[in-house]
């Protein structure tokens, strides 16, 4: 899916994939400056390579709560897109877009 196609408030899935927060190589700076934006930064990460025992297969739902812009960029970007998941908000670069969907297309 396209990130233009996602409208905040829509439920999308990702299947074979988990959302990982991705703070590892940011510094602490750009980390306060999500922090303070309400959102720990993301990734969408394969789900045999988790560390977690899941079905590759296994359907992720992901509520789209929509696009926040940082003052600064944090690890080379200034937009991010929050979404709501195990009751936190990850915020996901444009770019794992490509491997989400609307969840209902996804059944």
């Amino acid at each position: 899916m396209k990130v233009a196609e996602a409208e905040p408030g829509q439920f999308l899935c990702v299947i074979g994939r988990v959302p990982r927060p991705y703070t590892k190589n940011l510094k602490a700076h750009e980390l306060q400056l999500c922090y303070d934006a309400g959102f720990t930064p993301g990734f969408l990460m394969p789900a045999w390579v988790s560390g977690q025992v899941v079905d590759i297969d296994r359907i992720t739902p992901l509520f789209y709560l929509g696009p926040t812009w940082l003052q600064e960029s944090v690890g080379g970007l200034k937009k991010y897109h929050v979404f709501l998941h195990d009751g936190s908000n990850i915020a996901l670069e444009g770019y794992d877009f490509r491997h989400l969907q609307p969840l209902l297309e996804g059944m």
